[in-house]
């Protein structure tokens, strides 16, 4: 079994933001009307919405692989294509456009799932669990949780800071990160696929 490693939290919860990638959703948060006044709900859902439900898939994930009993190197696989998907949307895009998220649709709950916890994460956090310790996955979860909560709680001010510009820029750069850990996935999956031939 692996051992706990502060280091691997720290990769995989910046693998986490990024997937999560909260500075890409504040342009749809910022254009929802009376957004400022629905802050403090926001956060709430936010601070509790978002690691219990990247804790609840990263315990689940083993015992949903061993139910439908899916191969890991498979998963990986088809995770990584997704995740390869969802990064090419943002990069494109400048949002992930996949999701098919409208805010003036889906407000409060929706955006944070599927816009923040949605198939990208989900993925990451149950296959992450597959490389490291699960305490190091609950640590990552936690550190990638808070800093989406102060990056949602300044949103307003980041956009007045920066624009909404830049912030697209940024979630360009961070769909970079994402495309690159899809890539080892699928790689990693196909090579111990043939190797198990």
């Amino acid at each position: 079994m692996v051992a706990f490693s502060l280091f691997d939290s720290l990769v995989a919860a910046v693998q986490l933001y990024a997937i999560i990638d909260p500075l890409g959703a504040i342009p749809l948060l910022v254009s929802v009307p009376d957004y400022e006044k629905m802050m403090n709900k926001f956060l709430r859902l936010v601070a509790v919405t978002v690691p219990l439900l990247l804790l609840l898939f990263a315990f689940a994930g083993p015992f949903i692989f061993y139910v439908f009993s899916i191969n890991i190197n498979d998963f990986r696989v088809a995770g990584g294509i997704i995740l390869l998907i969802i990064a090419i949307d943002v990069l494109r895009e400048g949002t992930p456009k996949t999701m098919g998220i409208n805010p003036e649709d889906y407000v409060i709950v929706p955006i944070i799932t599927p816009m923040l916890v949605g198939p990208g994460a989900i993925t990451s956090v149950m296959v992450m669990v597959t490389y490291y310790n699960i305490f190091s996955v609950i640590t990552a979860v936690l550190i990638a949780s808070l800093a989406t909560y102060i990056t949602m709680k300044y949103s307003v001010y980041l956009v007045k800071l920066i624009g909404n510009n830049t912030l697209k820029i940024f979630a360009r750069f961070f769909s970079l990160i994402i495309a690159s850990w899809a890539i080892q996935l699928i790689a990693s999956g196909i090579i111990n696929i043939v190797k198990a031939i």
